[in-house]
C-alpha cells in the first residue's frame, strides 16, 4: 500500500503566499472600479441635469415675447467669472427654482450660476449636507447663433431678437476648487417662435 505524505509547512506557506498575492491583486481593483462607477454616474447625472435646466430655460424663454425679452436679458453674455468665491453650502445665496424641476436646482444671486444637488431625500435642502450625494455648480451664458460661420442677422440694438445659443458648463464636485473639478459643456440653440 502506497504511503501518503502530508504537505510540509513550507508547501503550505508557499500556497498561502500565492493565494494572498492573488487576493491582494484583486482587492486593489475594487477602489478603481468604485471610482470609475462614481465618475460615470456623476457624468450621467450632470448630462441629465444640464438637459433639464436648458430645456426649462428654453420653455421659459419661448413662452411669450415678454418672456423672451426678460429671460434673454438675465443671461450673461460671457461665462460668469470668479467661481472660486462661491460657497455652495451658504443657503442665503441660493434660491430654489420651481418644484416642477424636482426641487434640486438652485439659482445663485449672481446671474448665470446655478447649483444642482443630487440628494437621497425627496425634498433636498441646500444646507442639509447629511443626505447629499453630490453637488455640482453650473455656469450659464449666451452667445449669438452662427450657421456656416455666418452670424444670424440681427438688429444691432436687439442682438438676440432671432435666436440665442445657451451655453452651460456643469462642474463637479462643487466642494473642490474650480480647476480641480470635472467639467462638461452643453449647448442649446433656441430660435424665437412667431409669437401671436
Amino acid at each position: 500500500m502506497p504511503k501518503h505524505h502530508p504537505f510540509t509547512m513550507v508547501e503550505i506557506l508557499l500556497a498561502l503566499g500565492v493565494c494572498a498575492i492573488g487576493i491582494c491583486s484583486v482587492m486593489v481593483l475594487f477602489p478603481i472600479g468604485a471610482n470609475a462607477s462614481r465618475d460615470a454616474s456623476l457624468e450621467t447625472y450632470s448630462a441629465n441635469a444640464a438637459d433639464q435646466l436648458l430645456h426649462y430655460l428654453k420653455y421659459q424663454i419661448t413662452d411669450s415675447q415678454a418672456n423672451w425679452d426678460t429671460y434673454i436679458a438675465q443671461i450673461p453674455d460671457a461665462k460668469p467669472a470668479d467661481p472660486e468665491t462661491l460657497v455652495p453650502e451658504a443657503p442665503a445665496d441660493w434660491t430654489a427654482l420651481p418644484t416642477d424641476l424636482g426641487s434640486n436646482i438652485f439659482k445663485h444671486s449672481t446671474a448665470g450660476i446655478y447649483q444642482i444637488i443630487n440628494d437621497r431625500n425627496s425634498t433636498p435642502a441646500v444646507a442639509n449636507t447629511a443626505t447629499i450625494d453630490s453637488r455640482m455648480l453650473v455656469y450659464l451664458w449666451r452667445d449669438q447663433v452662427t450657421i456656416s460661420s455666418v452670424d444670424i442677422p440681427y438688429d444691432v440694438d436687439i442682438p438676440y431678437d432671432t435666436a440665442v445659443r445657451l451655453l452651460l458648463e456643469a462642474t463637479w464636485p462643487a466642494e473642490l476648487l474650480y480647476n480641480a473639478r470635472q467639467k462638461s459643456v452643453f449647448v442649446l440653440e433656441v430660435f424665437k417662435p412667431a409669437f401671436n
